[in-house]
């Protein structure tokens, strides 16, 4: 999948969303461990199951499984696991730079 969030792209963030959003979903969050902000996109909700090759991960009532649009080479979930809602920052909603890409996030 190809990323949907490049270099130089301007977003608008709803930073007062307090719970997971839907499944597709663009969110900013504070990587576990660092604190880095990164943009990713919510895979699997709270009270999902998701199926890794350890086995299968059961997400609590505020944890989200988070990955990134480019599955070869980001650091997501797939790496330090689930991420709790204290984590979760803004959700991106639409791009408005370049001129070229403006819209909605899908």
């Amino acid at each position: 999948m190809s990323p949907a969030i490049l270099p130089g792209d301007f977003l608008l963030l709803d930073p007062t969303i307090r719970r997971w959003p839907r499944r597709g979903s663009v969110v900013v969050v504070r990587e576990p461990g660092s604190d880095i902000l990164a943009i990713k996109r919510v895979a699997a909700r709270p009270g999902d199951h998701v199926r890794t090759p350890d086995g299968l991960v059961h997400l609590g009532g505020d944890e989200a499984w988070l990955l990134g649009d480019a599955l070869g080479r980001s650091i997501d979930s797939r790496a330090y696991g689930p991420v709790s809602a204290d984590r979760l920052v803004a959700r991106a909603w639409f791009r408005y730079w370049p001129a070229g890409r403006i819209g909605r996030l899908r």
